[in-house]
């Protein structure tokens, strides 16, 4: 059901409608001064004209403390429904809801056998983080090299590969590299690498789709280069 393929176009194309939007405007900031939690409510967007819903901001289904609040739960970017009318059910949440019925009149209606109408269980959806990594990137309003750049392409991604691949409940997932560089070789280069990296941890993570961007030139980058780096569970 889930096509990592398909996704990464999707994404891909929602950015080039961003990137036709910002060069109307004739800024002298580009795609590459978005700050990864401002590319999320874009990225978000690329699935609102397609059959998925997309959510935002989702708790993780398993939390690593017991009873956790949901300040104390992880959050998950997008998460993906396979229609728009769906929602995903929450078992911490059930749970809450068991114990305080615990020992009422409505115990035995607080027992929910199957997800409630309109949810689906975490294991049919399809859990997405986006990471954001460029060569040139800005530091108080000014670009320059990332001096961050090696250990943000290797600690990013596997920090949320390993988040989503610890949850016993998240059957489909992957993590979104948005990528900028100055040529469209270096991004697939390095996500790639990365990818390799997590391989030789014995990290569950499959080879990469690629679908890559020209974008004007306003820090140094001239490529976006999207990799969804599939996460096998």
């Amino acid at each position: 059901m889930w096509n990592s393929l398909e996704i990464t176009q999707f994404c891909a194309k929602q950015l080039i409608e961003l990137e036709a939007e910002i060069n109307a405007q004739s800024t002298y900031r580009g795609l590459d001064s978005y700050s990864e939690i401002q590319l999320h409510p874009f990225i978000h967007q690329a699935f609102t004209t397609t059959d998925f819903g997309a959510l935002r901001e989702i708790c993780y289904p398993t939390a690593s403390v017991e009873n956790p609040t949901n300040t104390q739960r992880q959050r998950c970017d997008i998460v993906l429904t396979p229609n728009t009318k769906q929602s995903i059910f929450d078992p911490i949440d059930e749970q809450r809801t068991r114990q305080k019925a615990a020992g009422t009149l409505f115990e035995s209606s607080a027992l929910l056998e199957s997800p409630p109408e309109g949810t689906i269980p975490p294991e049919d959806a399809y859990w997405l983080e986006i990471k954001s990594i460029a060569q040139f990137s800005y530091v108080d309003g000014v670009p320059n090299p990332n001096s961050s750049y090696s250990s943000e392409m290797l600690n990013g991604p596997r920090t949320d590969v390993i988040k989503l691949a610890s949850d016993p409940l998240i059957r489909h997932a992957g993590v979104l590299v948005v990528h900028f560089a100055q040529d469209k070789l270096t991004g697939i280069h390095d996500i790639s690498a990365a990818v390799d990296h997590m391989i030789s941890l014995e990290l569950p993570v499959s080879i990469p789709e690629f679908e890559s961007i020209p974008i004007k030139n306003h820090a140094g980058n001239e490529y976006c280069t999207l990799g969804l780096i599939p996460v096998r569970l």
